[in-house]
């Protein structure tokens, strides 16, 4: 009868086990999936969010705090967003600094490692087995403490124990009544969607820091522009006054004051190029290149600047930029951490259960009467520890409410930033507008300044300060433009890298 509910619990056992491992584990949110690199030194492995559902953001309340719960949080974040600008360069150097960087492999390795933690934790659900050879010899002493009654009363006859046991299997189940393991299990999907989510923001921050400084160098390229070709012109305008003094229409003075502006002009040019050496520096550790064998090609702004299609951002079109879903899987992981130290004050069950062969000599150990076993069930409830597990309670509660607060503080700071960048863009295409005829006007002067001078009815110095003049204007819309492309990379960025 002993036997028959022995092999009844066994059987119990073992089926909840088959059940536990079939039921799918999935905290709201999805799981991530790893996919190994192609081999390639400069491809590293990629992190795929499972396929997901609806967009839904709703909150519940745990223990007295409101935690996001929306049914899918996986952040979306591509470099498409980049793609906007319409620069095939722009695109390679953000593929090559995702493909390269060694920082966001780290990352990536760190997601591995808690996507490995959730199959240590689900490996309690499954039976634990152990199996060993035991060969021991033991004499035991005459002045033993205990007496035989045949022996003589002052000495107990001396005698050798042998023991030897071959594959011996221990095995020991937890049955997880109160759903401890199943639950821990889910703090842990949770810290590795955590993981995936600091992998995808770090991934948004390198693809912006590129796209920022790459764009800050094509900013330096059509300022040089803007400066070469006032140097070309003033080059010529230079030769034709040195002419004019030669057969002396002109006196000196007009040559000196040209010469002066042509060599300024120079020496402002050569400090925008030994500063695009240094934004060329920056952009290559970005890339994870050798600066000695980097190299960006001279080129313009864009022509296209992506345009957000919105008069405002929302909280809601912020929900899947990738540092918000770290700081949602947080308020999550806290929330579930509750629950877990809920179930440790709860009773332990655990089947356990030993066989093998046991024999005092070799002869018998392959008989069937040298075999032995031992079944049984152990249950541990704790009684009391010092009030710690209801302490542990109150802080996984309170950590609840603190990452809630922490992430309300994210929230509003993203806003802001999204904000920002967006009221930049409005007034940054206004400025521009009016910069552009602000410089229309400046060459018209110019013009007429120039003719007035041939003319012998004004200066040089007004015809030198028009053009000062143009080229500060075009200067300073060159600077707007570059600005422009800097606060929308900033919105792609704050919004999660595309819309």
């Amino acid at each position: 009868m002993k036997k028959n509910i022995v092999c009844s619990l066994w059987f119990v056992a073992f089926s909840y086990v088959a059940l536990a491992q079939t039921t799918p584990i999935s905290p709201p949110g999805g799981a991530v999936t790893i996919q190994p690199g192609n081999g390639s030194t400069n491809t590293p492995g990629t992190v795929q969010p499972q396929s997901p559902g609806a967009t839904n953001t709703n909150t519940q309340l745990v223990n007295g705090a409101s935690v996001p719960t929306p049914t899918d949080l996986s952040p979306t974040l591509t470099v498409s967003g980049f793609r906007r600008f319409g620069d095939p360069l722009l695109e390679s150097l953000i593929q090559q600094g995702l493909d390269n960087s060694p920082n966001l492999r780290a990352a990536l390795s760190r997601v591995e490692e808690a996507r490995i933690r959730v199959r240590v934790a689900q490996s309690f659900l499954s039976p634990s087995l152990r199996s060993s050879a035991l060969i021991t010899t033991q004499s035991l002493s005459q002045h033993r403490p205990l007496a035989l009654l045949t022996a003589a009363p002052d000495e107990t006859p001396r005698f050798q124990l042998n023991t030897l046991q071959l594959l011996p299997i221990d095995a020991s189940y937890e049955l997880d009544l109160f759903k401890r393991i199943r639950n821990t299990i889910a703090v842990t999907d949770l810290q590795a969607q955590a993981s995936m989510a600091d992998y995808q923001a770090f991934r948004l921050t390198l693809a912006s820091d590129i796209a920022r400084t790459y764009l800050l160098i094509r900013g330096n390229d059509a300022e040089q522009a803007v400066f070469r070709r006032n140097i070309q012109s003033r080059d010529t305008t230079l030769s034709i006054l040195r002419e004019r003094f030669r057969v002396g229409l002109i006196n000196q003075i007009d040559v000196q004051r040209a010469e002066t502006d042509y060599a300024g002009l120079q020496v402002t040019l050569k400090g925008l190029e030994r500063a695009r050496v240094e934004l060329v520096n920056g952009l290559s550790q970005l890339c994870a290149q050798d600066p000695t064998q980097f190299s960006v090609p001279s080129g313009a702004l864009p022509s296209t600047v992506p345009t957000y299609p919105y008069a405002s951002v929302s909280p809601e079109q912020l929900q899947h930029r990738p540092d918000l879903v770290q700081f949602i899987r947080q308020s999550q992981i806290s929330a579930a951490q509750v629950t877990v130290q809920q179930n440790s004050t709860m009773p332990r069950v655990n089947l356990v259960g030993s066989a093998g062969l046991l024999s005092g000599r070799v002869g018998p150990w392959f008989t069937p009467s040298s075999g032995t076993y031992i079944l049984g069930v152990n249950a541990s409830v704790p009684l009391y520890e010092g009030h710690r597990a209801r302490q542990n309670i109150a802080l996984s509660k309170q950590l609840v409410q603190t990452n809630q607060q922490t992430y309300l503080q994210a929230l509003q700071l993203a806003q802001r930033d999204a904000e920002t960048a967006l009221d930049n863009l409005t007034l940054l295409r206004q400025q521009i507008d009016l910069q552009g005829q602000t410089l229309t006007l400046a060459r018209r002067t110019e013009q007429y300044n120039r003719e007035l001078y041939v003319r012998g009815l004004a200066t040089y110095l007004e015809v030198l300060d028009a053009q000062r003049t143009i080229l500060t204007t075009e200067q300073q819309l060159v600077q707007l433009r570059s600005q422009e492309s800097q606060y929308a990379v900033a919105l792609l960025r704050a919004v999660g890298g595309d819309w």
